[in-house]
Formats: structure tokens, sequence, C-alpha cells
């Protein structure tokens, strides 16, 4: 047997870069997150979310090369955050309350909280679905909710999901607003379609 010194010399060091490009994104994105609730869209600097984010404006430049690309991030974290937010409702095959954690989530979440406050414009293009990378994200994920919860997948399902799920972007409602509609919807949602085995001739049980 190998001894432990012998182990440890077989073990594949960590990435000491890969870590801090990690890092590097986690702040950028709390950088962000921060200035884009106080301050908006337009008014939102990459040297400002560098000094709120404790980053060098340097380092964040090499991570993300423009504004643009600082708020796809966001993004991308926020879309991570409402999966997050209803998967444990999920696992116990809840899907009302799944929907309702996701609908909180987005809600009460910072950045959008303030940007209904700063700038309400900067939300219409993030409740108008595309085809873009992003919006296949959000797809996708909405469907893998619904397959979770044994519920039908087409186009017409996950579309309507969203469209309700959007609707806490622009205004974050009720609480009653978002769990009554979250049950509603749940029910209105059909069960996913019972695969059809067929046989063939001389197949066992025909």
């Amino acid at each position: 047997m190998p001894s432990s010194a012998e182990s440890r010399q077989q073990r594949p060091p960590q990435s000491r870069a890969g870590n801090g490009m990690l890092r590097t994104r986690a702040a950028a994105i709390d950088g962000a997150r921060r200035v884009l609730a106080e301050r908006g869209v337009r008014r939102t600097t990459m040297s400002e979310v560098a000094v709120r984010g404790g980053v060098a404006k340097a380092t964040l430049y090499n991570h993300v090369r423009t504004k643009a690309d600082l708020l796809a991030l966001v993004v991308e974290d926020a879309r991570e955050r409402v999966v997050a937010a209803a998967g444990a409702a999920l696992s116990r095959g809840d899907l009302a309350g799944a929907l309702t954690a996701a609908a909180e989530q987005l809600a009460q979440d910072e950045v959008l909280v303030g940007l209904r406050r700063v700038e309400p414009t900067a939300l219409l293009p993030l409740v108008a679905p595309g085809d873009g990378p992003e919006w296949q994200a959000v797809r996708v994920a909405v469907c893998g909710a619904l397959e979770r919860a044994d519920r039908a997948t087409d186009g017409a399902a996950v579309d309507l999901v969203l469209r309700w799920l959007l609707s806490f972007v622009l205004s974050s409602g009720t609480a009653a607003d978002r769990s009554g509609g979250a049950r509603r919807l749940a029910l209105a949602l059909p069960a996913r379609p019972a695969r059809t085995a067929f046989l063939t001739p001389g197949d066992p049980g025909r």
C-alpha cells in the first residue's frame, strides 16, 4: 500500500487559478447586485462594481469584458437562485410549493426590488422571452421542474409557467397572490402522459 505521503503526491493538485476565478465571479456578482439594486442598470459602472465587490478593476475586466457580460452573470445567478429556492419542495413532489418558492424568490430578489424602484424600464427585457442561450437555459430549468413533478413538459406548459413567474419580475404582488396563484397553476398543469409500450406478436403478456 502507498504511504500517506505517496498518496498526497499522487493526488492531483487543486487549481489555484480555478479557485481564483470562482472567487472573482462571486465577487463580481455580489458587487453588481449591490450596485444594480441601488443605481439601476444605466448608472452602474464597472469601477463601482469592482469597489463594491472588493476586487481590483483589472481583475474584474479579466473575468468580464463588458457590462453586458456582467449583467449576463447576474441573470444567470438569479436563475440559479430561483431553481435552488424551488428545489426542496420539488424533492417532496410539491409543485405548488415549488412554484410559490420560485415566485417568492423573484418577488424579494434584491436586484429586482431595487430596479422596480430606480429603473423599472430595465426590467422589460427580462420579461420578453427570446431564443438566446439565457432563455434556453430558463426553459430547460422549467421543463426539468415540471418533469420532476410528473407534469407535462410540452411548450405550452413551459410557457404557462414562465408567463406566471415573469409576472413577479415586474411586480412582487402579495404573498397571497403568489401562494394562491401557485396552487391554481399546479392544478391547471396536466399530468405527464403515460408512456405506452407496444407489444409485438410473440411478446410475453400479449
